[in-house]
């Protein structure tokens, strides 16, 4: 009996305790919502408010309690008005948020600020496109008939009306304004593109990626079959081939980077060996490049370079091989860089380390192009410097695909 009489009085004193801690808390946020509310004003440049919360309410509050600002009762929050030792919670003004955060309304001033594109701007057209900050009026029946998924985004539901001069529908898609005007171009201009003339490598950038994504097939299968040419798969068709690489395109010529980029990322993937290889020609230096549009992926680099490597380690090898075998004569042409005394091991060696040289030696064409050595030998062993290359430029040729890791083999693409 005596045991429950005393843990009654404990209870009654514990309960106590808690109103008299309610009744101090209380009173705090009666004092706290006397000051002015914190609110954050639409027109504010990016800054940031920083906000009170009382010391002894902030230690009830998780943290997770604030990620909505809406969420905090008003009483909670005061402007900072000097130091204090309470927590504070900083909270961004609407310069900081993103349109996608803030809704339609802010989307609404960005679209308005677009620009009219010079070309692709119909005053007459019925739907608008915003690619960035360039805003296009075309014919969403023309630009529908040209492609089912451009008639799915100019159908969706989402599509608004936008504060424009007869209410013209808009909608935004993450294309840069270059590649879509291409397309329009396209879509609008019969005839475009050309198969008569060489392609400017920007024009034909944007035809391969805007076809590739919006299902131009027969386009893209055009595009595909130009660049066979220039970028062969046998070593057949590269002998015969008229322009190699990206001499295909028309001037100012695109950096090799660039373009293996392009094949990549669009996954024109015959092409890809000999464009890597292409862009190994240059060297180190140039396959590091940084220039816009033409620094390499880390990936596509490091084999890049361990390509580069493979096929100049293959050529050297067998150039050695072949060219010593086949000089181990005296040429007796005084004009030669082998006509040298044939008792004299120093000078033939020396001749001969020369003419390695010319073989496996970086040059336009690079390693499979035939090598310049009219300037160090006479006719007669040009000729067979020539029958050496012959025979061991299709073996390099064979080795592109594996040395990039693209492949197995030629057969595999």
């Amino acid at each position: 009996m005596q045991h429950k009489e005393e843990e009654g009085r404990e209870n009654a004193r514990e309960t106590g305790k808690f109103q008299r801690r309610a009744e101090d808390t209380d009173a705090e946020v009666s004092a706290e919502a006397e000051t002015p509310v914190a609110f954050v004003p639409q027109n504010l440049p990016a800054a940031t408010i920083d906000i009170e919360i009382p010391l002894s309410i902030s230690q009830n509050i998780e943290t997770s309690d604030f990620d909505d600002v809406d969420t905090l009762p008003e009483s909670f929050i005061s402007v900072v008005t000097g130091a204090t030792s309470s927590p504070t919670l900083s909270i961004s003004t609407i310069s900081d948020f993103t349109p996608t955060e803030l809704g339609e309304d802010i989307e609404h001033v960005e679209e308005k600020a677009a620009a009219r594109h010079d070309a692709f701007y119909f005053e007459d057209g019925n739907v608008e496109i915003i690619c960035g900050s360039t805003v296009f009026r075309v014919h969403s029946t023309v630009v529908s008939f040209s492609s089912p998924k451009l008639r799915d985004i100019l159908s969706q539901l989402t599509l608004r009306h936008a504060p424009t001069p007869g209410e013209c529908p808009r909608v935004t898609i993450s294309d840069s304004a270059e590649d879509f005007a291409v397309l329009l171009k396209m879509i609008y201009t019969p005839g475009f593109p050309s198969r008569h003339e060489a392609p400017e490598f920007t024009v034909f950038a944007s035809l391969l990626r805007m076809t590739t994504k919006y299902g131009f097939s027969s386009v893209r299968d055009q595009l595909v079959k130009d660049i066979r040419g220039a970028y062969p798969t046998k070593w057949e068709d590269f002998q015969g081939a008229k322009v190699l690489g990206e001499n295909f395109f028309g001037s100012p010529k695109p950096h090799p980077n660039a373009v293996l980029n392009l094949f990549e990322t669009e996954k024109v993937r015959f092409a890809v060996p000999f464009a890597a290889y292409r862009a190994s020609i240059g060297g180190f230096s140039a396959l590091v490049s940084d220039k816009p549009g033409t620094a390499l992926p880390p990936r596509t680099l490091a084999t890049a370079i361990n390509g580069m490597h493979v096929l100049r380690a293959a050529a050297s090898n067998f150039a050695h091989m072949a060219v010593y075998v086949g000089f181990l004569r005296v040429c007796s042409n005084e004009s030669c860089t082998l006509n040298v005394e044939i008792g004299s091991v120093e000078k033939r060696v020396i001749a001969m380390e020369k003419v390695c040289s010319a073989v496996i030696g970086q040059r336009e064409g690079g390693l499979l192009s035939p090598p310049p050595s009219g300037h160090l030998l006479c006719t007669k062993c040009a000729k067979h410097v020539e029958m050496t290359h012959a025979i061991w430029a299709p073996d390099i040729w064979k080795k592109l695909p594996p040395a990039f890791n693209i492949s197995r083999s030629w057969d595999d693409l």
